[in-house]
């Protein structure tokens, strides 16, 4: 019988793999094709009679591991070997800075980041020696998903000091937008001028016009520049035109969950902002605050090849759909093809990093007044009769269900759009709690103006000082200093980028339904600073949305989806 000769997998002249601009190009023969499918993030290009794949670490590796002995250039090699950080020799005296965790300060050597002065911890080194990798090798995108705390700005100021990087655009909450050039005279070794555009910066057109100028002068002193403007300002005109006429060397997305909504103008315009910044960086703590879909608008900014440009397409591939006309998200499919395209370009750090004080979480209930119980009765009523019959999805649940949280917190709205208190039940429970505390500093956490009210009526009632942190008013950094006992804190406005270490307790007066802004909340006392364990109280008025809310933050599940599947059952 004639012997058939099968050749070796690794021997085909045709089977090679190289490195043309930002990605990979595997060249294989028809027989490979099902382990080219099975590498995520690729292409078939019938033009190069190759698969593309995204040129990063993790794809080169896979690629290498799936096809041994594969003819591959010395780019190849070069992206998929392991990053190596050579430590310098360590100094006669260990200086150890206040901020570094116990646990890395007793590291025997300490390890240095160029041009930046403040001293690294070991995670964020392993973080910037990520990001290095990433931009010079992979076509200049990547994720730092470092949860509150762990320092991520701090890492992107580092990549932000050594690569080519003259002209720097930063998108941030508003709040955060003031942080930054704090952070920048704090860390950065080399000068980089900081142009924060916050709220002081006057119309979206004045900031454009200030942008102009400010690029205009550091092409004259051929300096580094960054730009720092709020979500809500960088897709506006006249500044969203100019932008796409600069040509950014580095785009940083701060707290980028906030742009996770793919039809969302800020994600949108992101995404149109891309061909024009060489490097593109998201800082996030909660990549995922609600699902895993929240990744997609984000890494389209990043890198659209790694996910596609078909939010339709991407949801059909990771989610599964049910419920209500076969149109909500009732499971996910494919994660670990999903956190594998992720890990190509993200570098992942958990708070666990820290050696941060114990963190404990308390429930106080209380009871609606019969008149309270009553409206809240009657609301809650229409709005299941309105789930049950399909004339309320989640995208308007939300208004419904903030009516219903705003009579736990003891106020309703009257017929000339005013609020006015029909119950004190919560208010009245929160006055206790603060006199269970004593005289330590108290942080207290609102969705609605009608409870910042009611936390300062608690607190003038009992005779303790409090001040705000909200849209209307701005007394952090006198209440840091010690202005008053009591900080009543709209979560909108201090959730992101605040810190709060000066309070060991923590008040919920409303709850959140976010997953992603709840974790933000509780970081903002239990984080670097933070040297005594630290109390998180929650007021639930019980039988009532509260108690929902509660149990899906919990299971850490999205509330309002949560919500919607019990009423439905």
């Amino acid at each position: 019988m004639a012997t058939i000769r099968v050749p070796m997998l690794t021997s085909a002249p045709s089977l090679r793999v190289d490195v043309v601009g930002t990605r990979l190009h595997l060249y294989a023969d028809f027989r490979h094709l099902l382990i080219c499918k099975s590498i995520p993030g690729g292409t078939w290009d019938a033009d190069r009679r190759a698969w593309l794949y995204p040129a990063t670490p993790w794809t080169a590796k896979e690629i290498l591991r799936k096809f041994p002995g594969i003819s591959a250039g010395e780019q190849v090699l070069a992206l998929a070997a392991p990053i190596a950080i050579v430590p310098p020799p360590r100094p006669a005296a260990l200086v150890v800075p206040e901020v570094l965790p116990v646990q890395e300060a007793q590291q025997p050597v300490l390890i240095t980041i160029p041009n930046l002065k403040t001293r690294p911890w070991k995670h964020q080194v392993l973080a910037y020696s990520f990001l290095q990798a990433i931009f010079h090798k992979a076509g200049g995108c990547a994720m730092l998903a470092m949860q509150m705390g762990t320092g991520k700005s701090l890492t992107a100021i580092a990549a932000a000091c050594n690569v080519d990087a003259h002209l720097i655009i930063v998108v941030c909450p508003l709040r955060v937008v003031d942080v930054w050039p704090e952070q920048i005279r704090r860390h950065a070794g080399i000068d980089i001028e900081v142009l924060a555009l916050g709220d002081d910066a006057g119309t979206v057109a004045k900031k454009r016009d200030r942008a102009a100028d400010a690029v205009r002068l550091t092409k004259v002193r051929k300096s580094r520049l960054m730009i720092v403007i709020n979500y809500e300002s960088l897709w506006r005109d006249p500044f969203a035109q100019w932008a796409l006429k600069q040509n950014w060397d580095l785009a940083i997305c701060d707290e980028s969950h906030r742009a996770k909504k793919p039809s969302g103008k800020a994600s949108m315009f992101l995404a149109r902002l891309r061909p024009h910044v060489k490097y593109r960086l998201a800082l996030t703590g909660t990549p995922m605050p609600h699902s895993p879909l929240d990744v997609y608008a984000q890494f389209r900014f990043l890198d659209s090849r790694i996910f596609g440009n078909s939010y339709h397409a991407f949801k059909q591939r990771y989610a599964i759909l049910g419920g209500f006309q076969n149109k909500q998200v009732v499971a996910y499919q494919n994660m670990e093809e999903l956190q594998a395209l992720m890990r190509s370009v993200t570098f992942r750090v958990k708070k666990d990093v820290l050696d941060l004080p114990e963190q404990t979480h308390v429930t106080y209930y209380c009871a609606l007044s019969p008149e309270a119980s009553r409206a809240y009765a009657s609301m809650e009523k229409d709005f299941v009769a309105e789930v049950k019959y399909g004339t309320i999805t989640a995208a308007n649940a939300m208004v419904k269900l903030l009516r219903l949280q705003q009579i736990t917190g003891g106020a309703v709205k009257t017929d000339d759009a005013r609020y006015t208190e029909i119950d004190d039940s919560k208010r009245r429970l929160l006055a206790d709690t603060l006199e269970d505390i004593g005289a330590e500093p108290v942080v207290v956490f609102c969705r609605f103006h009608s409870d910042l009210d009611a936390v300062h009526k608690a607190a003038t009632d009992l005779g303790i000082t409090s001040m705000e942190l909200s849209g209307r008013r701005d007394e952090l950094a006198a209440w840091q200093a010690g202005g008053a006992q009591v900080l009543a804190v709209q979560i909108s406005a201090g959730g992101v980028g605040v810190d709060l270490t000066r309070a060991r307790y923590t008040v919920f007066y409303s709850l959140l339904f976010s997953l992603g802004e709840y974790d933000q909340a509780l970081s903002r006392t239990h984080r670097p600073g933070q040297n005594r364990p630290v109390t998180h109280i929650h007021l639930v008025a019980r039988q009532t949305v509260d108690e929902k809310i509660i149990a899906a933050l919990e299971r850490r599940a999205e509330v309002i989806s949560a919500i919607l599947k019990e009423i439905t059952g």
